[in-house]
């Protein structure tokens, strides 16, 4: 259980990878010894021709590249740098809001441009600011045609959104809502609240966004079935893709937005985050706001240590279909929202009882269990037959099994057998 709020925002070294799961590639930009300010670009990594910035999250020297296990659990090359505490930012262009109403059209966020936002966010860095689960990255093209903000779960469907920061910064996150769906022009903009929001919290972001053009859609977290898919797949009337990018949707968290507008109104870059610490294997569960290039063995020790616990199971992201790290020396890195860190609890599956608990949970419409069983058989065919390609990969089919069966694994060896 989370019972407390931490800050760990000026460590004494960062850690930054110069390369992720997709940009196989960087070009540094810096030397050994080189001073560099918040926001300075020490290197600029590669997927295909689109290029990304990786940026300084604090001012110092650097001290040297090393290589390091990722959050991907990848061994990478990370550019390490001395903080010297003066906290000196690289100047950015900034764009005020504009708030005259002429016209029913008009919003806060009326004087820039759509492609001014998209630059800000390419520039400053927060392209993969919320990727686990369903999220997607902050790209926006021709065929964006919605917005859609989650302000339940840090991580769907246990953690809940920190509220007081909901509460502290509501007319923050509303305008960063604003921004990205100017990004993207977008046709319709939605965000996701709890039925049981805190009526302080729901108070202050309906405040936020009354004179915005933002539909509210209120779900039951209490329910866990896909219920973000399922409005998002009612909006876009097709069937879904695993990447909502390739249906025209934008899918983010209010933490998101929230460091959108920080960087069109304050030219801050990525440099700091909201990260939910939880777990049986902590001495003390925590939110925290954390600098990016943060070790997490770090915050372990800022947590009072572990627990003593013989096998521990480390995760991160979204627990139905993050990340298992054996390695716990990593750096935080902006696309980190939550990090479970609890007693391994080995279970053996069962054989498959045939109760159909996936199929009827599935929010794509199809049938795991039956795909699991064609793929068990290697029947081609009936793979292709059974719509495998529209599996999303959430991770709910796994979740509800009473058997304890991997199902999400099988269904995509299944994808991967037939391409």
């Amino acid at each position: 259980m989370i019972t407390e709020y931490r800050k760990y925002i000026d460590p004494s070294k960062v850690y930054i990878p110069l390369t992720d799961l997709d940009h196989k590639m960087a070009n540094v930009k810096v030397e050994i010894g080189d001073r560099v300010l918040i926001g300075d670009m020490v290197a600029e990594k590669f997927i295909g021709k689109i290029k990304s910035p990786v940026l300084s999250t604090v001012s110092g020297k650097v001290l040297e590249f090393k290589d390091m296990i990722d959050r991907y659990g990848k061994i990478v090359d990370h550019i390490i740098i001395e903080n010297d505490r003066l906290y000196e930012k690289k100047q950015f262009k900034t764009y005020k809001p504009n708030r005259a109403k002429e016209n029913k059209e008009d919003t806060i966020s009326i004087g820039i441009a759509p492609a001014e936002v998209r630059n800000v966010i390419n520039e400053l860095g927060l392209r993969t600011v919320s990727v686990d689960g369903m999220f997607t990255e902050l790209v926006f093209n021709s065929s964006t045609k919605y917005v859609v903000v989650n302000a339940i779960f840090i991580n769907e469907p246990f953690i809940s959104t920190d509220y007081e920061f909901l509460i502290e910064h509501s007319n923050e996150i509303a305008d960063g809502v604003d921004l990205i769906s100017r990004a993207g022009n977008s046709e319709k903009t939605i965000i996701l609240v709890d039925k049981f929001m805190p009526e302080d919290a729901l108070e202050e972001l309906g405040k936020a966004i009354v004179e915005r053009d933002i539909e509210v859609v209120t779900i039951d977290s209490k329910k866990v079935d896909a219920r973000d898919y399922k409005v998002i797949k009612k909006l876009v009337k097709e069937q879904l893709s695993i990447n909502l990018l390739d249906n025209g949707v934008v899918y983010t968290t209010v933490s998101a937005a929230k460091m959108v507008h920080d960087a069109v109104r304050l030219g801050i870059p990525a440099v700091t985050r909201k990260i939910a610490i939880t777990g049986d294997a902590l001495k003390i569960n925590a939110v925290y706001e954390v600098r990016i290039g943060t070790r997490f063995i770090d915050l372990v020790e800022d947590l009072g240590g572990y627990n003593e616990i013989k096998n521990m199971n480390l995760h991160i992201g979204s627990f139905l279909t993050g990340i298992q790290l054996d390695n716990d020396d990593f750096a935080i890195t902006q696309s980190v929202d939550s990090i479970n860190v609890a007693e391994y609890r080995g279970v053996d599956e069962d054989v498959c009882i045939k109760c159909g608990d996936c199929n009827d949970i599935c929010p794509a419409g199809i049938l795991p269990q039956n795909i699991m069983d064609a793929e068990l058989r290697n029947v081609n065919y009936r793979i292709v037959d059974l719509f495998t390609h529209e599996c999303v990969e959430c991770g709910l089919c796994t979740y509800v099994c009473p058997s304890k069966i991997n199902v999400l694994e099988w269904v995509r060896r299944a994808k991967r057998r037939v391409g």
